[in-house]
């Protein structure tokens, strides 16, 4: 028994022995991984940084943030799936409205928890006027009219809709009623109490509405009056039938708006829809206008070259591409959609007369036209509509409707791949890049929005 014990004690000290001996080795030996090198000034210009190194210093921020980047709206559901499938950066967004947005980086003095931002033009003037964003110019920036862009990148307009005529064809063609081709066409009695458009005290449609048919009759952005009182004579004639706050789909879809004036990605939208009338979008062949959604780069924001990236993939042509799955079209003059994109719109000479709103122009007209419709066309519409009222919200704000398309994402999956294998290699000197490559397994489920209807389409692709 005593023999054991000593025994134990033996190995007990060597034991003891090899611990002491092996934490002095790891002592000695221990050099801990040097700290990231600390991440260099942000570039203002795309061509300040190779690709690669803006992908590796993203990478080490690792996330990017954003400000009404909603899954829901416009394009940036499927972007930001695609975005952070190539390069492993993780997203989160906060969605609020343009103002809130504005408020939001104010109260944040310097120190935002956002990178970027999507909201109305004229608050993305505002932001920048107000030193809230960083000023970056992108690929494919001198490809973009003035009108969509601040001259030094403080922001920038990736895409915008045009307003046009949404007609069910089959209402009309059942009264025998030939589908408008102009404003002017709107004036015919034949289309008494068919016409629908958005409040212009509620919704920036609304108000682009008006400034569309100015330009139709001889007038501008700045001479708003013709398009007033040729809204105000399709009251006085009763062709409007009412004037919603919001876009109608739930009643365009039933069939009980026989012409709606809206943009035309969200008629295109209802074209190619499963369950909706038998559709036409109409350019006004005598002048109409397109209207932009604008991006910022937040100043101080916690991830800048996480930001930049993205901003280079919106601006590149797969940021392009996913933008006309929503119908939309890039604001890139130098980017042509794939045929299979390009003959769902109206042709291009349809587009002919649409003029860009210019937006610093619109927010100094934009009280002045609000307060006459209300004191003109506002008790014309009460006495047609009973019940109607009007109040000031916020009319700046964008109108939260533009859809991805599933089948038109599903057909474009190739180019998409091929978009990302090429992004990839570009990104992928000195970099490791995590990403998966894109595939419809993960594409697919980010796009939960309008089904197509495969029939439609399939007798036009």
């Amino acid at each position: 028994m005593g023999v054991c014990m000593e025994k134990w004690k033996l190995v007990s000290l060597i034991l003891v022995l090899i611990i002491i001996v092996e934490t002095i080795a790891f002592v000695l030996l221990y050099k801990p991984a040097p700290a990231p090198a600390a991440l260099p000034p942000p570039p203002t210009r795309y061509d300040q940084i190779s690709q690669a190194d803006l992908v590796r210093y993203a990478l080490q921020e690792g996330v990017a943030l954003s400000y009404g980047m909603p899954p829901g709206w416009a394009h940036y559901g499927i972007a930001w799936k695609t975005f952070t499938e190539i390069y492993g950066i993780q997203h989160s967004d906060t969605d609020m409205g343009s103002a809130v947005v504005v408020a939001t980086l104010e109260a944040a003095k310097g120190h935002p928890d956002a990178d970027v931002a999507d909201l109305a033009i004229p608050y993305a003037i505002k932001a920048a006027e107000e030193n809230l964003t960083d000023c970056y110019i992108p690929p494919h920036f001198d490809a973009v009219p003035a009108v969509f862009k601040d001259p030094n990148g403080c922001w920038i307009a990736p895409y915008y809709g045009t307003i046009a005529f949404v007609v069910n064809v089959d209402y009309l063609k059942a009264r025998g009623v030939p589908i408008p081709k102009s404003w002017k066409d709107l004036l015919d009695p034949v289309y008494k109490g068919m016409i629908v458009y958005q409040d212009p005290t509620k919704t920036a449609t609304g108000l682009i509405t008006i400034i569309a048919a100015a330009y139709a009759n001889g007038g501008d952005i700045n001479n708003w009056r013709p398009g007033l009182d040729f809204i105000k004579k399709l009251h006085e004639i009763g062709n409007i039938k009412y004037v919603p706050p919001l876009v109608p789909t739930a009643d365009y879809q039933k069939g009980e708006v026989p012409i709606l004036i809206n943009f035309d990605y969200n008629g295109l939208t209802y074209k190619y829809s499963p369950g909706f009338p038998n559709t036409e979008v109409i350019i006004p062949e005598d002048g109409t206008v397109s209207r932009a959604g604008a991006m910022i780069i937040a100043r101080g924001g916690p991830h800048p070259f996480a930001a930049r990236l993205f901003f280079n993939f919106i601006m590149s042509d797969l940021g392009s591409l996913l933008i006309t799955l929503a119908f939309a079209k890039p604001s890139r003059t130098d980017y042509t959609p794939p045929a299979f994109i390009q003959q769902l719109f109206p042709p291009a000479q349809a587009y002919a007369k649409a003029v860009p709103i210019d937006e610093r122009a619109l927010s100094k007209v934009l009280q002045d036209v609000s307060n006459a419709w209300q004191s003109e066309v506002l008790p014309i519409a009460s006495a047609i509509m009973p019940g109607f009222k009007a109040s000031l919200g916020d009319p700046l704000e964008k109108d939260p409707s533009l859809k991805i398309n599933p089948y038109l994402l599903q057909k474009a999956l190739p180019l998409i791949e091929e978009y990302v294998k090429n992004m990839k290699v570009a990104g992928s000197a000195n970099t490791a890049l995590p990403g998966l490559l894109v595939n419809t397994g993960l594409m697919l489920p980010a796009v939960s929005l309008i089904l197509l209807d495969v029939e439609k389409l399939g007798k036009l692709v």
